[in-house]
């Protein structure tokens, strides 16, 4: 039954490395604006940076934590292989919510293979191995969606107040 896991180890592994000159057409509609796969805006003042900014939050706590909590958990001792597989089935059942939410659709698309080859791994050092390479895949996938996100928003709207700024807001507010 190995086979199936190996597969998907080396179909990880090619979409990977296409990941790292090519930016996918999902994650760039989102620079763009292109919303076109949810109600996304719709009802926010015809904006989609709330949608961007969950999205990204996504991405990153699935990309840079969940992954290697799974791995840690799985090659303690005390837990059996068993846990670890439902672990990762837990947390990324709730990736294809990504699909219709974001338009994330290579995520959705490899998560569910994940789940699907879990009966075909035997020992803990095969699902952490696979394991590995779907976390590259998915750090491959959130690094093009951090590099597009407006990271400029932040530099107009929210910069840091000086020492100045905050005497100056003290000293107007003293007659309020």
């Amino acid at each position: 039954m190995g086979g199936q896991w190996e597969a998907l180890k080396e179909e990880l592994e090619q979409e990977t490395k296409k990941l790292v000159k090519n930016c996918p057409d999902e994650i760039k509609r989102f620079h763009y604006g292109i919303i076109s796969h949810s109600e996304a805006g719709k009802e926010s003042l015809n904006q989609y940076f709330g949608h961007w900014v969950h999205t990204y939050g996504f991405y990153y706590i699935y990309s840079m934590t969940i992954p290697q909590s799974i791995r840690r958990l799985t090659l303690d001792p005390e837990m059996e292989l068993v846990h670890g597989k439902k672990i990762f089935c837990d947390f990324f059942s709730i990736v294809p919510f990504m699909a219709e939410y974001a338009g994330q659709e290579m995520i959705t698309k490899f998560s569910q293979k994940m789940i699907g080859v879990m009966d075909s791994i035997d020992t803990k050092e095969e699902f952490v191995e696979l394991l590995d390479v779907f976390h590259t895949y998915f750090i491959r996938l959130y690094w093009w969606f951090h590099w597009y996100f407006p990271w400029g928003l932040g530099a107009s709207s929210c910069q840091r107040l000086t020492r100045e700024d905050i005497d100056e807001i003290v000293r107007l507010g003293k007659d309020l």
